[in-house]
């Protein structure tokens, strides 16, 4: 068993419990000074305003973070007047809540950033839905307070974040390295040799897909800022980590030759080893809990050592073992990724000043751009366009679920009805299929917790459990979307309490709500869908394109840093998204399994050529003074021009996988010269290229 999984575990939820209680305490504050100087009801609108606010406020990249929070003030704003002054008209009632669904699913236009902001909106317009007001004045005064409220979050979320900006950075590091840990335990399990089947594998493909979201997280917000030394020690961690990752990649390329290796205790040697740099990068992530941490170098230097001397031995009683020769590269591949581990400990360590590789390399190339301007969203309205599909989805799920509540007053309520519908509701029917289990599940318990608080508890208790469970929600908001649901579901139906006391919210009346919710969501998910099959051809070609890219930058025996950096990151982003959209594509209806059998097929195919891809710079940093570098020239430029036009989409590469170049078999090249294994690398890579074409090339991928 590792060491310190619960210690990081523990550091990665301190870190957003801290982001949760921060979020608490600013609307806690909002409601405190409001009550003061207005009186109790008063600070219950404010503190709706700084819920709905606080809803968009992550941690994202502080360049980001201004602009999020003044447009969720603006949203906040807008759409509590919309809701109140509609009011007095049952029809421009309707057509606002129509209004609602259509903007929430064109913003999902922009990308994930805008998910919260567009929850924002939703929640400013059914809070609003729960008062009653008597003339449009009331309307105006609820939605003054609200703004006060708005306003006040909106002013301590942005301090708060430009003044803790270290502790946020440091937050996206520790995900990324605990995603990293969980990558390598994926990556021991394939070295269990009583392991059987491709369950193993398909496990570490989703631990990459896992970590290359991690990854690019931590990647916006740590290269946006690298003026000061604090700055520039945390991109020289990431670095660091990214170094190590694509090391520990690179010792996949003989995976296929270990399957079943007849070396069985050196198998489970190395399971443990790997196990072991999972609790060291464990370890290393408690130094992230502090923003001044101090660490100690990786003690177990000593195991990768006895490691190369056995893999030694065995080369030398058998010299033309491919086996023994793919033991060999992993074992070798696997140290040099623990010498990395070794300077991420230096970069994590506040003694240690920073290197100047941020200065050499462009960072903002390798940062996400977020889709901008008003040209975004005017592209949206296009009949086939998803976001504009899924808006009409969600707008008419909504239209129906307000008017069923007009229909049915006494068995559902509006509110929480449209809430849920919003919540569950995805452009993806398959993040929808799984968030309506999580919501109903999370809002059964929020509903039982809720209804015991009501009736046993002060009205100070329950204040304070409305400004813990919005702290909560926020935590778990991207570790557990149940747990984000039950304290969603608490602090929801308390305000909606003290917003009017005399209607408590019931638990059966709530749980009926949540279940006409989810099943409208369901219902209109097939409506106008736009399923993940449709995506999937043009996902491919970009898959394809990607690794051509990698290619052309891996294949040379000097590889340019920043080049070779993007195109690499650029590639296995690439599979990442493939192995998203599998999963998706798995959920929905009608899906062709023997088609999404073969995308898993091209997935782990990919995800090999990635492997031998990487390798490439590994092999000649390890044996660069062996190779004669005209030859090692001559050979790499001929296979990365084959290589490239087999992984072109539009560059003839179905003729070159129909007639392959005349290359010697594995089983024919022999020799431990480092130009013997260069060309047995070459072979692999340029194998592993013609399946990869071969498999994107199947017409059944069409027919999904």
């Amino acid at each position: 068993m590792p060491r310190f999984p619960r210690s990081i575990s523990l550091a990665v939820f301190r870190a957003h419990i801290e982001n949760g209680l921060s979020v608490a305490i600013g609307v806690g504050l909002t409601g405190l000074l409001t009550g003061a100087a207005l009186g109790f009801p008063a600070a219950i609108t404010a503190a709706t305003g700084a819920v709905c606010v606080s809803i968009s406020d992550r941690t994202d990249p502080l360049r980001l973070k201004f602009w999020i929070m003044g447009f969720a003030f603006l949203a906040t704003v807008f759409f509590t007047g919309l809701s109140s002054f509609a009011h007095f008209s049952p029809a421009t009632f309707v057509a606002a809540t129509a209004f609602v669904g259509l903007w929430t699913g064109l913003i999902s236009a922009y990308g994930k950033w805008v998910l919260s902001l567009a929850m924002t909106c939703v929640l400013a317009f059914v809070f609003a839905m729960g008062q009653h007001y008597g003339t449009p004045s009331d309307a105006a005064d609820h939605l003054l307070l609200t703004v006060c409220g708005a306003l006040v979050y909106t002013v301590y979320g942005v301090a708060t974040a430009w003044l803790f900006d270290d502790r946020s950075r440091r937050l996206l590091l520790a995900e990324a390295m605990h995603a990293f840990a969980a990558y390598l335990r994926a990556k021991a399990a394939l070295y269990n040799p009583d392991a059987e089947g491709p369950a193993g594998f398909r496990a570490l493909i989703d631990a990459h897909a896992t970590l290359a979201d991690r990854l690019q997280a931590a990647r916006d917000s740590l290269f946006a800022r690298r003026k000061h030394r604090m700055q520039l020690k945390r991109i020289d961690t990431l670095v660091a980590l990214l170094d190590a990752f694509e090391t520990v990649l690179s010792s996949d390329a003989d995976y296929e030759a270990l399957r079943g290796a007849p070396q069985r205790e050196l198998l489970w040697r190395l399971n443990n080893f790997v196990l072991q740099m999972a609790e060291e990068v464990e370890r290393l992530t408690l130094a992230l809990r502090s923003r001044h941490g101090h660490v100690t170098a990786p003690h177990y230097a000593e195991s990768a050592h006895q490691l190369q001397d056995t893999v030694a031995e065995l080369r030398a009683t058998a010299p033309d073992d491919l086996v023994v020769y793919a033991l060999t590269a992993t074992v070798n591949k696997l140290a040099l990724a623990e010498s990395y581990i070794g300077t991420l400990a230096v970069a994590l360590d506040d003694a240690t000043p920073p290197s100047a590789l941020a200065k050499s390399l462009d960072l903002d190339l390798f940062r996400q751009d977020a889709p901008r301007g008003l040209g975004v969203l005017v592209r949206q309205f296009r009949w086939r366009a998803p976001a504009l599909r899924y808006g009409i989805r969600l707008a008419l799920a909504m239209t129906t679920g307000l008017a069923l509540t007009l229909i049915f007053p006494r068995f559902a309520h509006a509110n929480w009805v449209l809430l849920t519908i919003a919540l569950i509701m995805r452009a993806n029917y398959s993040v929808t299929r799984q968030r309506r289990w999580d919501r109903v599940t999370g809002t059964l318990i929020g509903c039982v917790l809720a209804v015991t608080f009501i009736n046993t508890l002060p009205a100070t208790a329950l204040l304070l459990l409305i400004v813990l469970a919005v702290g909560t929600s926020h935590a778990y908001g991207q570790v557990a979307y149940r747990v984000t649901a039950i304290g969603a579901s608490v602090s929801s139906l308390l305000l909606l309490h003290f917003v009017d006391p005399l209607v408590h919210p019931q638990f059966f009346e709530r749980i009926v709500d949540t279940l006409i919710g989810s099943g409208l969501s369901w219902a209109f998910s097939h409506l106008l869908p736009y399923w993940e099959r449709s995506d999937l051809p043009h996902t491919v070609r970009g898959l394809l394109a990607a690794d051509a890219a990698f290619a052309e930058a891996a294949l040379k025996r000097a590889p340019i840093s920043q080049t070779y950096r993007l195109a690499r990151k650029k590639a296995l982003d690439a599979v990442a998204q493939l192995s998203g959209a599998i999963r998706r594509l798995a959920d929905e209806p009608n899906t062709n399994r023997r088609a999404l059998a073969s995308l898993g097929e091209l997935l782990g195919a990919n995800y090999l050529l990635a492997s031998d891809l990487s390798s490439m710079p590994v092999l000649v940093k390890l044996r660069a003074h062996e190779l004669d570098a005209a030859a090692a020239d001559a050979s790499i430029a001929s296979a990365r021009d084959r290589v490239v036009a087999l992984l072109k989409p539009d560059s003839g590469g179905s003729a070159a996988v129909m007639v392959p170049a005349q290359r010697d078999s594995f089983a024919g090249m022999h020799g431990n010269s480092a130009m013997d294994v260069l060309a047995r690398r070459l072979n692999h890579i340029e194998h592993a290229a013609e399946k990869v074409a071969r498999l994107a090339a199947r017409p059944v991928i069409e027919d999904v």
